[in-house]
C-alpha cells in the first residue's frame, strides 16, 4: 500500500474533495446529488467545509493529493438549517445543469423542500449525528486505508460526546446493505422510500 496520512479536511480542500467525490460517478450516479454537477458539488463542499458541526477526514498521498474522504455531521438537523442559508449560492451552482435538464428542477425543489422541518419528505435522517459518505479515489491502491477513514471519523465523533450515528443505505446497494446488517453495533431501525421510487434503509451506529 502506498504511502497515506489522514487529516481532519480544511476549507481549501474543497477542490480536491469535489474531484474525488465526483469520481465515484461511474460507480453509483443515483439521486439529484451527482447529476447537478461538478460546480454544483464544489459549492457544497465550500458550504459544508465551512460548518463547525461537520467531520470531514481525508487521506492524502505523500505528493499531498487527496485520495479518500469520509464526512459526517454532528448536528444533522443544523446541517439542513445551514444549506436553506445558503440556498442562493448552492442555486447559482445548480442552475446551468437545470437549463440544460428541466427534468431535475422537480427533484431539486423535492430535495431542498425536505431541509425544513415542516416538510413530511424524507431523504435523510434529520436528527442527532449523521455519516454522509465515504469516497475513495478509482485506481488508487489502499481499501484497509478507506475503511480506517470511517473509524478515525467516529473516534472523532465519540470523543466529541456521540454515542449513536444515523445513516441511510440504498436498497439496492445489496451487498453493503446486508454488510451492515450483519455487524452487531449496527441496527436497521426503518425503511422508507424516495420520490424517485428507490428504496432506503435508515441504520443506527452505537459508538462505543
Amino acid at each position: 500500500m502506498k504511502e497515506v496520512r489522514y487529516r481532519l479536511a480544511k476549507p481549501s480542500d474543497a477542490k480536491q474533495i469535489t474531484d474525488c467525490h465526483w469520481h465515484v460517478r461511474d460507480r453509483y450516479n443515483e439521486g439529484i446529488f451527482l447529476s447537478l454537477g461538478k460546480g454544483f458539488l464544489r459549492a457544497y463542499y465550500e458550504v459544508i467545509l465551512d460548518d463547525p458541526n461537520e467531520i470531514i477526514v481525508c487521506a492524502e498521498n505523500k505528493e499531498g493529493k487527496i485520495v479518500g474522504f469520509s464526512s459526517g455531521s454532528l448536528d444533522a438537523e443544523s446541517q439542513a438549517k445551514n444549506l436553506l442559508n445558503h440556498k442562493l449560492k448552492l442555486g447559482f451552482a445548480a442552475i446551468l445543469s437545470l437549463l440544460r435538464h428541466p427534468s431535475y428542477i422537480r427533484g431539486v425543489w423535492e430535495r431542498y423542500s425536505s431541509l425544513k422541518p415542516s416538510n413530511d419528505k424524507v431523504f435523510v435522517y434529520m436528527k442527532g449525528a449523521r455519516s454522509e459518505y465515504l469516497c475513495w479515489r478509482k485506481g488508487e491502491a489502499g481499501s484497509i486505508g478507506m475503511m480506517l477513514l470511517d473509524k478515525i471519523k467516529f473516534k472523532l465523533m465519540h470523543e466529541f460526546g456521540v454515542h449513536e450515528v444515523f445513516f441511510e443505505i440504498d436498497k439496492q446497494n445489496e451487498r453493503l446493505f446486508n454488510a451492515q446488517q450483519r455487524m452487531k453495533e449496527i441496527t436497521l431501525i426503518g425503511e422508507f422510500e424516495l420520490p424517485d421510487g428507490r428504496k432506503r434503509g435508515l441504520f443506527k451506529k452505537v459508538l462505543r
